[in-house]
């Protein structure tokens, strides 16, 4: 069928419709510049036409000021002339219509030049088509060639080399936007459909979904400088494009014909952060290389005993000749929480005061210690996974406020009391009332249930609510926190309030026994009293027939450090309005001290994840229900790795199993057990940049290598797409540059390879210490003695030091885990086979282990055991109050198998 063609009048009205969208800056390459060819055509042409066109006018037509007649010669020329037009005229005429063209024209230019600049937006009126394109063809030359931000033609047609990263920023390079389209609306934890128009306001925006068009500077001081995918970055508040994604306050109500969007992809661009270097030179990008074709490793054959924990590391599949598993699927990482000088922002509706985030990261690392403790020696028992997105982003926010490094294994956080916010709420019970009361109820939950520390008892609160009361506040996944002795869950409000009253009557008895009436001047003059922490009643508004036994147990709390908070209007004291966003009005009652002027507040999924953390960290337990596992593994590389010297006849004496000459020889060796570090750098060159070390490790934890995204959501986390792609590659490059200095390989781009559009170490050119340690445990697992016992003597003696240690990468802890659950399992089976033969062996070998893990009680456990086979009685005992010391900075005691045990053994030698 013949196509129909469209009319004149139709193109100019698809013209006239069209949206012209500028391209801002900020979207452009970091490392795009206009070519000096563009440059120079822009000044010239610019030139041109406000300096060459008014000077031909000039010497053509003369100065045109005195070709005006004065006032006194118009009614004589109409005389003189009657009405026709002589050629003195009509050449005057055309001179001053040139001369006004031009100026118009001119206006026109510096207009779109100064918006292009400044990004100001300049109302003018549309031109015709042709003269529209004419001026604005010439002003988007004169523009590229004056603003600093690079050209289009330089970002995508660039002269130099084409490279990966080239590729990327061209995608992201934002082209033009619909004149029509949909748009993302956020309100609180919800994504609805919102359809752009033409000409569309924020005032519309704030009509439909707040009520009042007056309101458009809120949306606008929410959105402002963030980046779109389209349309670039919010910097005009009359400009709307499709694609975008608008944050409105808490507040805001969806049209009855709005529709919920489907949840987004993860990540969206994020504001930039300086580069981490040691080096102000920069280096040059990755070269683009043909992916090699993908290298089929061996795997080795595994037992149940030598699958590593799924959740971080794990093992390949049980055949001797499989390859390697195929790459698991991208994860979801937790974007960067926003931050202000009083708190972090996990959402709109989602605000944390800095001590009790302080408080929830400091609980962060009690887990790991806590999953250190309760590891057995079985790698399929409790995998490692990763900590819940709420509190991966509330520890980030804290780093980042204090970026000091630390060592992610140190034992105490710091000893949290009350967050002030919640302290200095009115005495004798407050109510909360709003749309935000729920979720201050919920952050006070999680704020009482963080506070305080295993060495500061007095400050560990306790909360006391009904079960029905808990239910409404968290669902009805709540089961999953019980038990949990902080938190005590009641049937009804009476017997809360019962509760209530039994704490206040111990606290009352111990205050008379010491003739005082204050907590605060008891913990001041009998320090060693037992710790009597604060506690909290959280419940609905006690009904009538139980208002007036409230109010008197909650006045007499006031000086027992025992409060309430109270979900509804409290008669008998304050109530305060709390906004979805945490300000707080007192709207009855009175307050002694001022009343805070926000609370926290945290949505119902968040306040749930950081409960669950908060439980594990405290109780030890595993959490019900777990966070998905860390997909990403440590393979096997080469089953030949290492070779078998049988150098000893005796079966009691460990054989060393040291690598081959041939395996390591020419190639550069990467250390990530203990300090990362390269070894035997003796070429000059430059040195190796932080962010370039954190690379090394981050791919040595993935030997099957990791995308350039993926990389760069976990090492540059605050940095734009383009940036972020931008800096692994000079990282890598660096990497590659700093390993070659170590190797002696020819071959081009070797160390650091790129394949199938995934980095990746070597294993041909870069010998990795913790790919050996992996080797040799998978090995041993099959292996049969004498072989077994010299595959895990080779791996005791190369686990010497955590994963990077020294080192805190938030990405870390998973893998560090694991790394030390190997460790720990081949000292505990090379114990268990030295243990009948050579006692003292196992001994040593334990001590060593409980050296780098003093936390793990399966460990100590076993070095009972060697113990009493060397009739050591006062070293079992040693070993129980070491054990004893090391958990109680966890809060935690021995296991009552792990006394009974010690008691057992220390038994069996007295009678002997």
């Amino acid at each position: 069928m013949p196509q129909t063609r469209r009319g004149k009048g139709d193109r100019l009205a698809e013209y006239g419709a069209r949206a012209t969208v500028r391209v801002p800056p900020d979207s452009l390459p970091r490392r795009a510049r206009p070519s000096i060819v563009g440059a120079v055509r822009g000044v010239i042409g610019a030139g041109l036409f406000f300096v060459a066109v008014p000077a031909l006018l000039w010497a053509t037509g003369g100065n045109p000021l005195r070709r005006l007649p004065a006032w006194s010669q118009i009614p004589d020329w109409f005389e003189r002339s009657s009405g026709r037009f002589t050629p003195d005229f009509l050449i005057g005429a055309a001179v001053w219509a040139m001369w006004l063209l031009w100026g118009v024209f001119t206006l026109l230019l510096l207009a779109e030049i100064l918006g292009a600049v400044t990004r100001w937006r300049i109302p003018i009126l549309r031109l015709p088509a042709p003269l529209h394109r004419l001026v604005f063809g010439l002003a988007g030359t004169a523009a590229l060639a004056v603003t600093p931000a690079g050209s289009l033609n330089a970002a995508v047609h660039s002269d130099r080399p084409s490279t990966p990263v080239a590729a990327t920023e061209r995608a992201d390079v934002p082209r033009q936007a619909a004149a029509r389209g949909p748009a993302v609306i956020h309100v609180a934890d919800q994504r609805y459909l919102y359809t752009v128009e033409r000409h569309d306001t924020l005032s519309k925006v704030a009509k439909e979904w707040l009520g009042d068009a007056g309101r458009w500077p809120e949306v606008c001081r929410l959105n402002k400088h963030r980046h779109f995918p389209v349309g670039g970055v919010l910097r005009d508040c009359d400009l709307i494009y499709p694609g975008w994604e608008l944050r409105l306050p808490a507040d805001a109500r969806p049209p009855q014909a709005a529709r919920r969007a489907t949840p987004p992809t993860p990540r969206s661009g994020r504001p930039a952060t300086p580069p981490l270097s040691p080096s102000a030179a920069p280096d040059p990008p990755d070269p683009a290389v043909p992916p090699p074709a993908p290298e089929q490793p061996a795997a080795i054959p595994t037992t149940t005993r030598s699958a590593a924990p799924s959740g971080s590391v794990s093992s390949p599949a049980p055949s001797s000749g499989a390859s390697n598993p195929a790459a698991p699927p991208p994860v979801t990482h937790s974007p960067t929480a926003a931050t202000d000088d009083r708190g972090v922002h996990l959402s709109d509706s989602g605000w944390l005061p800095w001590s009790l985030a302080a408080a929830i990261s400091a609980a962060a690392a009690m887990v790991w210690l806590q999953r250190r403790r309760r590891y057995n020696g079985e790698p399929d028992a409790d995998p490692p996974t990763e900590l819940p997105p709420p509190v991966v982003q509330v520890r980030r926010a804290v780093a980042a406020r204090h970026p000091e490094p630390s060592n992610a294994s140190s034992d105490d956080g710091p000893p949290l009391a009350l967050v002030p916010e919640l302290a200095s709420l009115p005495s004798g019970g407050c109510g909360v009332v709003g749309d935000g009361a729920h979720a201050a109820a919920r952050a006070a939950l999680v704020a009482v249930l963080a506070s305080g520390g295993p060495h500061n008892p007095d400050a560990r609160g306790e909360v006391v609510i009904d079960a029905a009361s808990l239910n409404t506040l968290l669902g009805p996944d709540v089961v999953t926190l019980n038990p949990w002795p902080r938190l005590h869950v009641t049937d009804s409000i009476d017997d809360a309030l019962t509760l209530i009253e039994s704490r206040l009557l111990h606290r009352s008895r111990i205050l008379d026994e010491h003739a005082l009436t204050d907590l605060d001047e008891l913990r001041r003059t009998v320090p060693d009293e037992e710790a009597l922490p604060p506690v909290m009643l959280i419940t609905e508004t006690p009904p009538a027939n139980a208002s007036m036994r409230a109010k008197v147990a909650l006045a007499l709390g006031e000086g027992l450090h025992v409060s309430a908070m109270l979900l509804g209007e409290w008669a008998h004291g304050a109530t305060v309005e709390v906004a979805p966003d945490g300000h707080t009005t007192l709207i009855s009652g009175q307050s002694a001290e001022p009343l805070p002027p926000r609370l926290p507040v945290l949505e119902l999924a968040a306040a749930m994840q950081i409960l669950t953390t908060l439980r594990e960290a405290q109780t030890g337990e595993p959490p019900a229900i777990t966070s998905p596992a860390v997909p990403v593994t440590i393979v096997p590389l080469h089953a030949s790795r290492t070779e078998i010297t049988p150098t000893a006849t005796d079966p009691a004496t460990p054989i060393a199993v040291k690598p081959t000459a041939d395996a390591v020889s020419g190639r550069a060796r990467l250390r990530v057990l203990g300090t990362p570090r390269i070894d035997g750098i003796t070429a000059e060159g430059r040195p190796l940049r932080a962010k370039a070390l954190e690379l090394a490790v981050y791919l040595a934890v993935h030997p099957d290598g990791a995308g350039t995204r993926d990389i760069g959501e976990y090492l540059e986390p605050d940095a734009r797409i383009s940036q972020a792609d931008q800096r692994v590659h000079t990282n890598a490059s660096n990497l590659r540059h700093v390993l070659g200095r170590a190797g002696t390989a020819e071959t081009k781009n070797a160390y650091v390879i790129k394949s199938a559009g995934r980095y990746l170490l070597d294993p041909a050119t870069v010998d990795v210490d913790v790919w050996t340690l992996r080797d040799l445990m998978g090995s041993a697992t099959i292996a049969t003695e004498p072989r077994r016992r010299q595959l895990l003597t080779a791996a005791c003696d190369l686990y010497t030091a955590p994963l990077a240690d020294g080192q805190d990468y938030e990405w870390l802890q998973p893998h560090r885990e694991t790394v030390r659950r190997w460790g720990t399992e081949a000292h505990l089976l090379l114990a268990d086979d030295l243990l009948d033969s050579s006692p003292q062996a196992a001994s040593d070998l334990l001590d060593k282990a409980i050296g780098l893990d003093r936390y793990n009680e399966a460990l100590h456990t076993k070095a009972m055991h060697a113990r009493h086979a060397l009739g050591d009685a006062d070293g079992i005992r040693t070993l129980l109050r070491a054990l004893t010391k090391a958990l109680a900075d966890l809060d935690a005691e021995p296991q009552e198998d792990t006394i009974a045990l010690a008691t057992q053994l220390r038994n069996t030698l007295d009678e002997n």
